[in-house]
């Protein structure tokens, strides 16, 4: 369109409503007040509809609107009807609130009009106070209001304006029905969104719950330890093959029996001239029998009553494990490397403790302790403590999911790349080893000294000294 012609339709417009202006001057009372009831009856009926929304949709358990099967009420059948029908009812609420606004918005429109009409104001203003007006009115009366009155008892409030609202589900039912239809067929149609919760999103939740008390310190850490459990492997939790407890074909009965006295274990494995021919598992209830016999005479072939031994790869993760043991209905295994030979052995129990915890039993009273704390602020660690359990002592971090070395020795290990000496002091970390023993190239005990801010040398060159 040019600019003359807009000139002209704009200036026939304005003209136009001056005209429906002065021919409106004069202010009709009758209809004016009929106008305002109108507007009242509006939201009156938008606090009815927004009021009932919430009533109607807290009743998350509808088998509990009646009290019995003899105790029947018109409005719990009528609230049960429509509710059968969620979408339907919630068309018909929304249907009959939109209108309610409408009607009331343009009725105050009209009534403004007439004003600025009549007495002459600025049409600006007074059309923005009246926006500004309205708006409140609605939010406050008809909207925040209801809502926060039938969400209190919505049970009661549902029942009272069950009738009122079932009037209008079947008036409205066609167009009710037809926005209900579209509105599923539209949502089957939307892409559905990826909702997946993951597992650092539970560890979240867990963390938060504690903060906020709904679960102790303790429940959280399991709920922790449950989500990382098929990510650990055999090789991390499992007991070392120098700290392994074994029968030897060779061994007499009463060697077995004051092994089983000493260190109290019910399952122990069998091998045959080293731990690297294990030949099954010894159960301590297998040697009952032979209790009450002629110790030094009695000799028992070990074999016989040997059971079959589980071999295990080091890699293999806690989940896939603990489905072998259920399968092969067992509570031991032993832990081979890629060799063959034997690298460890691991048990049900050393599963449970990565779950729970811990678990200490009548044998573990005089259990040697892993590290000791001086005054001065010092450890002395035994080097076969986890790096994990350390890192929580020191509160610092030693390890990264690149190593393949689980325990404090290993560090030591690792950092040196030789057997370290008695004395001799490893940087790493801004933390202090010192070499306090070593027995059969095997480091024993370290003392540890945190620096805290004293510049040490960085990870990858750790600085020894003799």
């Amino acid at each position: 369109m040019d600019e003359p012609n807009s000139f002209l339709f704009i200036s026939s417009f304005i003209s136009q409503a001056e005209d429906i202006v002065a021919v409106s001057s004069a202010i009709d009372s009758t209809g004016l007040i009929v106008q305002l009831l109108l507007i009242v009856a509006g939201l009156v009926f938008s606090a009815l509809f927004s009021g009932s929304e919430v009533a109607f949709f807290s009743l998350t358990n509808r088998e509990n609107l009646l009290p019995g099967e003899e105790a029947e009420r018109s409005s719990d059948q009528l609230i049960i009807r429509m509710l059968n029908h969620p979408r339907r009812l919630l068309a018909t609420i929304l249907i009959g609130n939109t209108f309610a606004n409408i009607i009331t918005s343009v009725l105050a429109a009209v009534v403004t009009g007439s004003i600025v009409a009549h007495f002459g104001f600025s049409q600006f203003w007074v059309y923005f106070w009246e926006i500004i007006i309205l708006t409140f009115t609605i939010l406050i009366l008809s909207e925040i209001t209801p809502k926060i009155i039938a969400i209190n008892e919505p049970l009661k409030n549902a029942r009272r304006i069950s009738r009122f609202i079932y009037v209008f589900y079947v008036l409205l039912k066609p167009l009710s029905s037809i926005i209900a239809n579209s509105t599923l067929n539209l949502e089957e149609r939307l892409p559905k969104p990826n909702s997946k919760m993951t597992s650092r999103d539970i560890m979240t939740m867990a963390e938060v719950s504690e903060r906020e008390g709904s679960i102790k310190s303790d429940e959280r850490e399991i709920i922790e330890n449950v989500i990382e459990f098929g990510s650990i492997s055999v090789r991390e939790i499992m007991t070392s093959r120098v700290n392994i407890v074994a029968v030897s074909t060779s061994d007499s009965l009463d060697e077995v029996l004051s092994l089983i006295r000493e260190k109290g274990l019910s399952r122990m494995p069998i091998y045959e001239s080293d731990l690297d021919s294990i030949l099954g598992i010894i159960h301590a209830k297998d040697v009952l029998p032979y209790i009450n016999a002629d110790i030094e005479r009695t000799t028992i072939n070990w074999r016989t009553i040997a059971r079959k031994a589980l071999f295990i790869p080091a890699t293999k993760k806690l989940d896939d494990l603990l489905r072998d043991f259920q399968q092969e209905k067992t509570h031991i295994a032993i832990v081979v490397d890629e060799y063959g030979g034997t690298e460890g052995l691991i048990t049900l129990d050393d599963i449970l403790e990565e779950i729970v915890g811990d678990i200490s039993d009548e044998y573990d009273d005089d259990e040697e302790k892993l590290y000791t704390r001086f005054r001065s602020g010092g450890y002395l660690f035994d080097a076969k403590i986890d790096l994990d359990d350390m890192e929580e002592i020191l509160g610092c971090e030693l390890t990264s999911e690149e190593d393949d070395f689980e325990t404090l020795g290993g560090l030591m290990y690792h950092l040196t790349e030789r057997i370290p000496n008695v004395g001799e002091r490893v940087y790493y970390r801004d933390i202090e080893f010192t070499i306090h023993s070593v027995f059969n190239n095997r480091v024993r005990k370290v003392r540890t000294k945190v620096q805290g801010s004293r510049s040490r040398p960085s990870e990858e060159s750790p600085k020894t000294k003799q």
